[in-house]
């Protein structure tokens, strides 16, 4: 078809300032920025020109769990790929010196590779550590999204839902300003007392002090669903704080508990037969092992859950004989991506299992990575965790504020790829405080022995 002068011109326009379409499930407008001019015609030959790899810091208050108490950061590595068209894809995994060295060691051999190809980069991977693969399938999952115009979501079989559901994920708490953990020799901002410290939830160590918290996380966010990370006091006092939360509620929220397997099967048996008279969700990880929790399970007919007993693809053949859970958190850091965690869907139908996601400290990026998963797997219909309400406003590295939570919700990015932008200002920021804090790996049973001298990640 021919075109004449004025349609010719409208459509150089167009091309020159950016083509807006329109989104048909949403209504929508969706800006696609023009090509580059020297982009490859074909995407095809599409080639990773430069990779940069940015180990950050982010503040972290000092939250527990039977690890320990979270230091004054928590650790993330940020990767940059960009390409002879001028696009540049992000991701985000996990932190930790080891990662970033294995993340630099691939540096080298990434140059020249086609992001379409990513899958054939895991077998180059496959004696680092999964997160390894993880940030650089997400990266190009993001970049071959913006080459083609498409959300991350719609490149993997597009979305079923639009809006995903997160957990209250609540943990017991030292305050932000408490003398010791200002103290920390690698605090380096400026963080203080008062009005001047990290966050303003204060200390929170017992049943009622936890009840008023998830009150204010509900009103804030909306949850809707109510996670109680255990393991830390004796178990009875962790009852005692679910039973609060259930009074705070009017009996009406479904709740959850993960001891993060600190408990004894003795322990966990005794405080399960109580929890038959909560509105439980599930009780996830009271004891260590496939064994161990399966039978918990049986003796106590509760929904059990997990991300440690069943955390890669070569724990599911015991968990198909010993049956120790009903709902799979997955974790796309652990199991080897957003695509890998799919097929995750189609095994726990199989099984029986239902899914939901597990969460640690995490940035803007992987925020929108875990909305993504959250979309394309049917089978997981069960709210997911995250920290990211634990993340103060304004210290994400993505562009704009954090990531909105509405109603327990949040929705899935707009834009193409992961939908989300790096604020190079802040990634500086992020980045600097890396250098001068000299954390370099987690290490939660350090703060929490200068808190209470003699702790011990002993069985309860």
């Amino acid at each position: 078809m021919q075109l004449n002068r004025r349609q010719w011109l409208r459509s150089a326009s167009a091309g020159a300032l950016g083509i807006v379409t329109r989104d048909a499930s949403a209504g929508q407008p969706r800006t696609q920025p023009p090509s580059p001019t020297n982009a490859p015609r074909d995407l095809r030959n599409l080639k990773i020109t430069a990779v940069r790899i940015t180990p950050i810091a982010l503040p972290d208050p000092p939250i527990l769990a039977a690890s320990g108490a979270h230091g004054p950061y928590f650790l993330r590595n940020i990767l940059e790929f960009e390409t002879n068209a001028g696009i540049t894809g992000i991701g985000e995994t996990r932190g930790g010196e080891s990662i970033t060295k294995a993340l630099e060691s691939a540096r080298t051999w990434l140059i020249g590779e086609n992001p379409f190809a990513y899958r054939k980069f895991q077998a180059r991977l496959a004696r680092a550590p999964s997160a390894v693969y993880t940030g650089i399938e997400l990266t190009c999952l993001d970049l071959i999204g913006r080459a083609t115009g498409r959300r991350v979501c719609e490149l993997l079989g597009g979305p079923v839902r639009e809006r995903v559901e997160f957990s209250s994920y609540l943990f017991y708490r030292y305050a932000a300003d408490n003398p010791i953990v200002l103290e920390d020799p690698a605090v380096v901002d400026a963080r203080g007392r008062g009005d001047k410290a990290l966050d303003q939830w204060g200390e929170v160590r017992t049943p009622e002090a936890m009840a008023e918290m998830a009150w204010k996380f509900k009103q804030k966010w909306g949850f809707r669903f109510h996670k109680l990370k255990g393991g830390v006091l004796p178990p009875d006092v962790e009852f005692e704080t679910l039973r609060a939360m259930n009074a705070r509620f009017g009996g009406r929220e479904p709740l959850r508990i993960d001891p993060n397997a600190r408990w004894s099967i003795p322990t966990a048996l005794r405080i399960g037969a109580q929890l038959h008279e909560l509105p439980l969700d599930y009780y996830e990880d009271p004891v260590a092992g496939q064994k161990a929790m399966a039978e918990v399970r049986q003796k106590t007919g509760l929904k059990m859950s997990t991300n440690m007993c069943v955390t890669r693809f070569d724990h599911i053949p015991e968990a198909v004989v010993v049956k120790p859970i009903d709902i799979l958190l997955v974790d796309h850091h652990s199991f080897s991506g957003i695509p890998a965690c799919q097929s995750l869907g189609l095994i726990g139908d199989a099984l029986g299992w239902n899914l939901s996601q597990h969460s640690n400290n995490h940035a803007g990026i992987t925020m929108a990575a875990m909305i993504t998963m959250g979309a394309v797997i049917p089978q997981l219909t069960y709210a997911s965790d995250t920290h990211y309400p634990w993340l103060p406003d304004g210290a994400d590295i993505i562009a704009g504020p954090n990531l909105p939570i509405k109603d327990g919700h949040m929705d899935v990015p707009r834009g193409a790829g992961l939908g989300v932008e790096l604020d190079r200002g802040k990634l500086l920021v992020a980045q600097d405080r890396y250098v001068r804090s000299g954390m370099r790996n987690r290490n939660d049973a350090d703060l929490m022995r200068r808190l209470e001298p003699g702790w011990k990640n002993t069985l309860f």
